[in-house]
């Protein structure tokens, strides 16, 4: 019992490039998964610069001034920062520390032609939306955040275009990857597929984050723990850090581009939850940064009745709620009761075999739902009650955005330009779009400015994909100031034809 998460070759397109906008070009076989291999470098951690391979100075440097990090600030935002604590874990207060997001090494640059990035993705079969508009550059590199109050080393990429004016302070496009596996050496910034992926999104013109959360350090930096699988503050902070470090960075290591404290976020899947989840954080962990929106594909926005439906029978998902189940609960101080969630030795084999590979997997035709889940979770799950099933169901109901008892307060209040695309593929086997469509009227509710898209005829993959033409335009619109449509906003309308349709 060696092999806990199952992830078909459709899944796997997911995890190496988050929508598969260049990844056979960029990864190669459709099999490598998570992207643990085929890096264009390991160079995220090594405190040092390549600075042969940019066109940077510190021309204009005085213009790229950022603001310092900010934590809290206001009655409300502070109350959660001294105890965000949930589900009982230990007691711990977010740091407002000066060091946050500062930059602790830099790697050696890869770059891409604008030519190059289109040839490639034409001979995977992939017709980008719009084409490269400049030649770009990605590098790796780490910095400093905090986990559970204590200071951490994580680690992401950044990427900018070349041949714009130094002094130009560009927006900011933070991508946030799907699920690339449970621990470190995972890492999407050393993934080539994920590398070529924000290298298109800087040849549009803006600087581009790509962080690898918490626990899927890259090469050099060492987390010490799991990666805590679908725990939206993990991801949030150690994002929102990333941003902060980019900010920081001394403009030649970013090819000599001036960063504006303003960004928006596109993410797909895990994702697509953290885009969620940024949303609702960054008015309490981050205000001096300007969040503008941005774009949740196939999200699982509502974690509790996703892990009831593929706890109940075998979904596409079951092979990932039994990662969440052994990962998740960890963060929050409950590993020593995975016996309780998984049945024996599943609760030792499950986090044995996550910490092994980046890619494993469990095929469930060999045994049931029972050979692996304790009775009272399959029993909570089929009658709709595992909210009620601590730890477990706490930790879901927690990292849900429908159910979480973290208040949403912005950012965008007061801000016609703000919103958030909530895309969904029409057939989606792993994030079942029924239910994410009671998350949108949910979250529509609660106030959230939200457009409704979902794509005919699209699975997991596809949703993303397919939608990537109207992702670009409604982030550009964000970036732009436009107002959302009152039409549009919070319409869910039925599938439609989305303009990547193949």
């Amino acid at each position: 019992m060696t092999k806990p998460v199952d992830r078909s070759a459709r899944q796997r397109a997911i995890v190496a490039v988050a929508t598969a906008v260049a990844a056979a070009a960029a990864v190669g076989a459709a099999g490598q998964g998570c992207g643990c291999h085929g890096r264009a470098s390991d160079s995220g951690v090594t405190g040092t610069t390549d600075s042969g391979t940019d066109a940077a100075s510190d021309s204009g440097a005085a213009a790229c001034n950022f603001p310092p990090p900010m934590v809290g600030g206001t009655a409300a935002t502070d109350a959660l920062a001294d105890d965000p604590a949930r589900c009982g874990s230990p007691a711990y207060t977010w740091l407002r520390d000066a060091s946050l997001g500062s930059v602790l090494g830099i790697g050696s640059s890869a770059s891409y032609a604008a030519g190059t990035l289109a040839v490639l993705a034409g001979a995977a079969g992939v017709t980008l939306p719009r084409p490269p508009l400049y030649d770009a550059s990605v590098r790796g590199f780490s910095y400093q955040t905090q986990d559970r109050g204590v200071l951490l080393a994580a680690t992401a990429a950044v990427a900018w275009p070349e041949g714009l004016p130094a002094d130009q302070a560009l927006d900011v496009v933070v991508i946030l990857h799907g699920t690339m596996g449970f621990t470190d050496g995972c890492s999407a910034s050393t993934n080539v597929g994920m590398q070529f992926l924000a290298a298109y999104f800087a040849s549009l013109g803006h600087v581009v984050v790509l962080p690898d959360y918490i626990g899927l350090a890259a090469p050099g930096t060492t987390t010490g723990f799991p990666h805590p699988y679908l725990v939206g503050e993990a991801t949030a902070i150690a994002s929102l850090d990333a941003v902060r470090a980019v900010g920081a960075m001394a403009p030649a290591d970013r090819g000599g581009m001036c960063v504006a404290p303003r960004f928006v976020t596109w993410g797909v899947s895990q994702g697509g939850h953290a885009v969620l989840w940024v949303d609702r954080l960054a008015p309490y962990y981050a205000p001096e940064l300007t969040a503008l929106g941005g774009v949740a594909a196939v999200p699982p926005a509502d974690l509790t009745t996703q892990a009831e439906r593929s706890l109940s029978t075998v979904t596409a998902a079951t092979g990932l709620v039994t990662a969440a189940a052994a990962a998740t609960p960890t963060w929050y101080g409950y590993g020593g009761m995975l016996d309780q969630i998984l049945v024996p030795p599943w609760d030792t084999d499950v986090p044995a075999a996550l910490a092994a590979s980046c890619n494993p997997t469990l095929d469930f035709s060999m045994m049931t739902l029972a050979d692996v889940f304790q009775p009272a979770v399959l029993s909570a799950a089929s009658a709709g009650t595992l909210e009620t099933l601590d730890p477990f169901g706490c930790v879901m109901t927690e990292n849900s955005l429908t159910s979480t008892s973290i208040a949403r307060m912005g950012p965008g209040t007061g801000d016609p330009a703000y919103g958030v695309l909530f895309v969904l593929g029409e057939i989606d086997p792993i994030v079942d779009p029924t239910i994410e469509e009671a998350s949108f009227d949910a979250l529509c509710a609660a106030g959230m400015p939200l457009q409704f898209l979902k794509c005919a005829g699209a699975g997991h993959v596809e949703g993303a994909l397919w939608s990537l033409g109207e992702a670009l335009d409604f982030m550009d619109a964000r970036l732009a100031g436009t107002p959302l449509a009152a039409a549009d906003l919070c319409n869910r309308g039925a599938a439609v034809t989305c303009s990547g349709t193949q």
